[in-house]
């Protein structure tokens, strides 16, 4: 079992899964959560010492104003049932092109080390992200 280290390895992963990846850039889209809810997944590579995966579930402005602490505060909750992944919003801090605090995507995001990182841990990584979408679908609700 070889250890994955770059972008290309994890493309032969998902894409021997049944997984339709795309590259851009330093980056892999693909669509996770089946076709009547489909998500897209961006996986890169951080400091060539990190995998990251990151799925946007919402934005800002998609929730209503009034909704926010609770739908906020279920986000939290849900943090503690959903590791690895875990829920954050992207702010201009992390990307200057976003400057509207309504375009700031609400997502959920796991990070795992390339030191001996094999396919088996990238497909039970994806697998937790499918459980994670899961399980974010009820928190998002209450703020539409």
């Amino acid at each position: 079992m070889r250890s994955i280290v770059k972008l290309e390895e994890v493309s032969e992963v998902l894409q021997d899964q049944g997984y339709e990846v795309k590259f851009h850039e330093d980056a892999i889209y693909t669509v996770v959560g089946g076709m009547r809810s489909p998500f897209v997944a961006v996986l890169t590579i951080k400091n060539q010492q990190e995998l990251v995966i990151t799925c946007q579930v919402a934005r800002l402005g998609d929730l209503k104003e009034s909704a926010l602490p609770e739908v906020q505060f279920s986000l939290l909750d849900l943090n503690t049932q959903i590791r690895p992944f875990a829920f954050g919003i992207v702010t201009a801090a992390d990307d200057p092109e976003i400057d509207k605090a309504e375009d700031y995507p609400i997502v959920l995001i796991d990070s795992m080390p390339l030191v001996d990182l094999s396919s088996e841990e990238l497909i039970a990584a994806m697998d937790s992200l499918l459980v994670a979408l899961e399980a974010s679908g009820e928190a998002i609700k209450l703020g539409l």
